[in-house]
């Protein structure tokens, strides 16, 4: 009898530590009942998908230097949002971030998603943004991206502004000008130009991660598509994923391109006298207009950075071709991601400041060139 009371207790502690155990994987872990299902989904050692988006995200941009932790600095809807994991969060969660944090928390993996508590590995939020000039991105998997890549300094405040408006050093759209880019939005618009845009926003499927998560297999190594995000591998520029521009399965494009500077139409946009692809025509664009911008005092190059001038009084449509040329600086494609609507930002801005500038104070020809 002694025994068999001591067997029952045993057997109703198991019973206690085994409902237990389940209860906390329930809870915490509904879709599934025990370990089984965990390992199923992606702690599995046989299945190298995690993996290889790991690998692949160690290659990006996304995962290297300053980017990947801006923890406690910046307080407000300022860099934590984006640069920070539990900033991002809080910012999805509110629409405002708690800065400072007392831990580091650099992003990665779960700043996207969340498999801990949707059980898949669907993204975060696939919402449609709307962006800070106003205008609603809404391209599925790619909204994710615009919750960060859209300009900081919207280009309507200076048109709200009166005759004139002021620059600094910390003034434009910033660094990630992506989304506007994409969208054939967000620039300076000067009176008496009409403004064309590329489609690639709407006929390219999750715009952003369409193109730049495309086919990995593209390259047998972790530095080409997936969440490495590149478009051309870091060693060897020639592997690039520019076939899935024009390739006769799922391409858009009829030539077959091998590079990403890819000749748009028989116009020669920067005015060098060579017919070029968009991305050589707009950096012949860009070399002209920061002769010019630097010319009149309202640019100027420091460390590699491109910045404006120093608290300056300037007139609405001179800080509207910084603005611009800014814009397209950063967004960094340089006529990929919307050259129609970049040429005619660069091509009107140049436009207003050479007919605003004395002709004895312009940069000449070799000026404007020689770096294109």
């Amino acid at each position: 009898m002694k025994y068999g009371k001591v067997i029952l207790v045993v057997l109703a502690l198991a019973l206690i530590a085994v409902w237990g155990c389940e209860r906390k994987v329930v809870n915490e872990y509904t879709n599934t009942t025990d370990a089984a299902g965990c390992v199923n989904s992606c702690h599995n050692d046989s299945d190298g998908a995690l993996q290889q988006a790991e690998g692949e995200w160690q290659n990006s941009i996304h995962a290297s230097g300053n980017n990947i932790d801006y923890t406690n600095r910046g307080g407000g809807s300022d860099c934590t949002k984006c640069h920070d994991h539990q900033g991002f969060l809080d910012f999805l969660a509110t629409g405002t971030v708690s800065a400072p944090y007392s831990k580091v928390s650099a992003i990665g993996c779960f700043t996207c998603h969340a498999p801990h508590s949707t059980f898949t590995l669907e993204l975060r939020t696939v919402a449609p943004y709307t962006m800070p000039a106003g205008n609603v991105f809404d391209h599925g998997n790619g909204n994710l991206c615009v919750n960060c890549h859209h300009v900081r300094d919207k280009a309507s405040t200076i048109v709200a502004a009166t005759d004139s408006f002021t620059i600094d050093t910390r003034w434009g759209p910033h660094h990630g000008a992506q989304g506007e880019m994409v969208s054939g939005t967000g620039g300076y618009l000067f009176a008496g130009y009409t403004y064309d845009s590329d489609p690639h926003a709407s006929v390219v499927r999750e715009a952003c991660a369409g193109c730049h998560m495309g086919n990995v297999q593209t390259h047998d190594g972790y530095d080409v598509g997936g969440h490495s995000f590149n478009m051309r591998a870091l060693e060897d520029s020639t592997i690039t994923m520019v076939k899935y521009c024009s390739s006769d399965s799922i391409g858009c494009h009829v030539t077959k391109w091998t590079n990403f500077d890819m000749l748009e139409d028989s116009v020669d946009y920067d005015g060098d006298g060579e017919l070029e692809g968009c991305q050589s025509e707009t950096h012949g664009m860009l070399d002209s207009l920061e002769a010019l911008l630097i010319s009149r005092g309202l640019l100027t190059l420091q460390q590699g950075s491109y910045l404006p001038a120093k608290q300056k009084k300037v007139l609405k449509d001179e800080a509207g071709a910084v603005y611009n040329f800014l814009l397209i600086e950063e967004d960094r494609s340089f006529g990929v991601h919307n050259f129609a609507y970049m040429a005619g930002l660069l091509q009107s801005s140049i436009e207003y400041i050479e007919s605003t500038m004395p002709t004895s104070s312009r940069p000449d020809e070799n000026q404007l060139y020689s770096s294109h």
